[in-house]
């Protein structure tokens, strides 16, 4: 009885002191420590390798969620031998999963028809960013740009620009897709050149190559701008082959 008193005294102190991981496994580690014969310092170890392990889960769990990712894709899942065009990019897209890009500010970018796995890929990426802990956020080239648009009009573009300006790595799926007006613009450029100035990685998909973006920006000097700050130090995927989408390419 005693034992079971002095465990969940324990327990609390570990709580108020909020050690979560420790919590959890203390009951299992005293009974392997008296079946084991666990010296003091591999009680500690083992406890101490718990609650580290609780807090990288929650941390990637807390960047998962501040991804907002509408769907989460994993790159196991994705076919790259369903064309000649997957297949080459496989090798040059999965050194990207080993974050290095990150630290050196490299661009992911993938231009391609709807169909050929733009926003697979890029999601897949985010996800494994996020695995690692790294800021993420994940958004629609509208969207973001709707958000701004109304946080311009409500005076709280300042706040609005750094969710989109801060995160280690932010993914625009779909950009340059739609026309944009002067307004949005605007603000596209803004959010690409901060991220630039900082040297911070933007990934983006879009179904345009670079040489039809004037025809989407009312400016086009402000279209070469953008694009050449993306592609400056980038990794650009032409993804041109087969849709997988369709059911004609999968008899």
């Amino acid at each position: 009885m005693k034992d079971d008193i002095d465990l969940g005294a324990v327990m609390e102190k570990l709580r108020w002191l909020r050690l979560p991981g420790m919590t959890r496994a203390l009951e299992e580690i005293c009974e392997r420590a008296r079946k084991d014969n666990l010296t003091p310092l591999q009680i500690v170890d083992a406890l101490c390798d718990e609650e580290k392990n609780s807090r990288i889960k929650s941390a990637v769990d807390r960047r998962i969620r501040g991804a907002r990712f509408s769907e989460i894709n994993t790159v196991d899942a994705f076919d790259f031998d369903w064309d000649t065009v997957r297949k080459k990019v496989r090798a040059r897209y999965l050194a990207l999963h080993e974050l290095t890009f990150l630290d050196r500010a490299v661009c992911p970018i993938f231009v391609g028809t709807p169909g050929t796995g733009k926003t697979f890929l890029a999601r897949a990426l985010a996800y494994k960013a996020c695995q690692a802990t790294r800021s993420v956020l994940f958004t629609t080239a509208a969207r973001m740009l709707n958000d701004l648009v109304g946080a311009e009009v409500h005076g709280q573009i300042v706040r609005a620009l750094r969710k989109y300006t801060q995160p280690s790595l932010l993914i625009i799926d779909d950009f340059a897709v739609l026309e944009m007006d002067t307004a949005q613009a605007k603000l596209a450029f803004q959010v690409i050149s901060e991220r630039y100035e900082h040297k911070r990685s933007t990934c983006i998909t879009t179904n345009r190559p670079f040489k039809d973006w004037p025809k989407v920006f009312p400016d086009p000097l402000n279209a070469q701008v953008i694009a050449e700050r993306l592609t400056e130090s980038s990794e650009v995927f032409l993804l041109d082959g087969k849709s997988y989408r369709d059911p004609r390419n999968r008899t």
